[in-house]
């Protein structure tokens, strides 16, 4: 496994390939009877949307339109918009169920419900992302309250805001989220290798250490890991500054012969490092047979595209999991913002929900009416009983 390599080349196809990007935003407005108009936009440098790269199913059932935008700088992209109606969130969960783009495999579901509280009555609507693996590792065990209230902030606001008059603070901010929330990762992955290993392969007859030994040394796996990722960050920079000097056909070239070149498995040498050339060489088989498994449970986390959530409720919203938007410039819609990133449901689930409420005011002139009754009804008799 010449992970170095493959590294290497994933960088070089993403610039190569995918230098576009469809910079997605969804706007579910949810209605007092439960069903939902949503709108998709997607922005892109050429005027071609593939549905295979739609972040969120969209298909020919919608009512769509492409128009050109120009920046100051005079350069175009193009907008594709896409709204439709859903009669309830089923209709919804049915196109995520079917969805053929590039968030096909990432499960989510929208659920609704609507409260009758006499002279309130409140809504609520959220949309679930489930989890890729199945150990427990929440963010909140490596992040500050304030830290994960920045976590989890749109990614545009979190952009406006290191850009803001406290952009120090909250630079500074941001690169300590980036650091501890890249020790929560490899602490969810190794926390998820050590269990799909032990549960396959626990009563291996050359396991020589148990379950709880290896859990704790959790800390030395990860710092490992976090070396070896950044010294390998640092040759993949030199290689692609060679690459960029060559035409295209010598960069792949160059790469494939270091495919050839590589002799070292990247894995052998973490394994090795934390728990010694024996258990590596003993177990080489069973080690690959976990680490596939861990591949297959965690593509759909690497591979996961982000777009924008956004959730306008009727009534007034009482509350909420996600950032409310008050900027002018969008028309003082009141929705609520989300950023919906693979980095969020990795080891647990991400609900993005809302709750509103409208007052009845029907029940407020019908109670009137009654408490009228009544006390009318009270005075009578009081009248009668002094005759």
């Amino acid at each position: 496994m010449k992970k170095r390599a493959k590294i290497s080349i994933t960088l070089l196809s993403l610039v190569m390939l995918f230098s576009c990007d469809y910079e997605t935003h969804v706007i579910n407005t949810v209605h007092e009877d439960g069903s939902v108009t949503r709108k998709v936009t997607m922005k892109n440098s050429e005027n071609e949307f593939e549905p295979s790269k739609y972040r969120v199913p969209v298909d020919s059932t919608w009512q769509s339109e492409i128009i050109p935008e120009i920046n100051e700088d005079g350069d175009t992209s193009w907008i594709l918009t896409a709204e439709k109606h859903f009669a309830s969130v089923e209709e919804i969960n049915d196109e995520y169920m079917n969805d053929q783009g590039s968030n096909q495999d990432l499960v989510r579901e929208a659920t609704f419900t609507k409260s009758f509280k006499w002279f309130t009555t409140v809504y609520r609507y959220s949309e679930t992302v489930d989890k890729f693996l199945t150990i427990s590792c929440p963010t909140s065990e490596f992040l500050t309250d304030e830290e994960l209230k920045f976590f989890y902030l749109p990614n545009n606001v979190k952009e406006d805001l290191k850009q803001g008059s406290d952009s120090l603070k909250y630079e500074e901010l941001s690169d300590t989220v980036d650091t501890k929330s890249e020790i929560w990762m490899w602490t969810s992955l190794v926390r998820q290798w050590v269990d799909i290993f032990y549960d396959r392969f626990g009563d291996h007859p050359d396991l020589y250490i148990g379950k709880e030994e290896m859990a704790s040394r959790e800390s030395d796996f990860v710092n490992t890991l976090i070396e070896f990722e950044r010294s390998q960050n640092e040759e993949d920079e030199e290689e692609l500054s060679k690459i960029e000097e060559g035409t295209d056909s010598e960069a792949l070239t160059f790469l494939e012969e270091e495919v050839e070149d590589e002799e070292v498995d990247d894995l052998e040498i973490i394994i090795t490092s934390v728990l010694g050339r024996d258990f590596y060489t003993s177990l080489q088989t069973e080690i690959d047979s976990t680490l596939s498994v861990l591949e297959s449970m965690t593509d759909p986390f690497f591979s996961a595209e982000t777009y924008g959530m956004e959730i306008r409720m009727p009534g007034q919203i009482i509350a909420s999991s996600g950032y409310a938007d008050t900027d002018p410039d969008n028309g003082g819609s009141g929705g609520i913002l989300w950023t919906v990133d693979g980095d969020y449901f990795l080891s647990e689930q991400y609900v993005m929900w809302a709750e509103s409420r409208i007052n009845n005011y029907w029940t407020w002139i019908a109670t009137a009416i009654f408490v009228l009754f009544v006390f009318t009804g009270f005075v009578v008799r009081s009248r009668k009983g002094k005759r």
